[in-house]
């Protein structure tokens, strides 16, 4: 069940008309989310960043931008998943970011990870 998360979530957002859309929403959930009790939703800061910074970037920072870009499907009526909760948002951010990591990870010399 899992993988078809990220295969659903990477489905839709690369048949999205306007890849940038999304990037730009969840930047904008990012900027919107004021202060929570909840601090792993904050500093969220790849939201338009390429493989090789997403390699480089800590676990916060990570599980608080895929955090935005799952709130930003959910505002666009395009995810499956209940996130109704922060606890819920949590769990489902960590699984995508868990995911992202082993898509994106360092394999072979730097320049190849540069082309990702």
């Amino acid at each position: 069940m899992k993988p078809v998360l990220l295969i659903l979530l990477l489905g839709l957002y690369s048949c999205s008309p306007y890849p940038g859309d999304l990037a730009n929403i969840a930047s904008q959930q990012f900027r919107e989310s004021g202060e929570t009790e909840e601090t792993w939703l904050h500093d969220g800061e790849l939201h338009f960043s390429t493989a090789l910074e997403w390699q480089k970037a800590s676990f916060q920072n990570k599980r608080a931008t895929s955090s935005d870009f799952l709130l930003a499907l959910d505002e666009q009526g395009r995810l499956v998943i209940n996130i109704a909760d922060n606890q819920s948002l949590k769990i489902h951010s960590e699984e995508l970011t868990r995911k992202l990591n082993k898509q994106f990870e360092i394999i072979g010399p730097a320049v190849d990870n540069k082309n990702k």
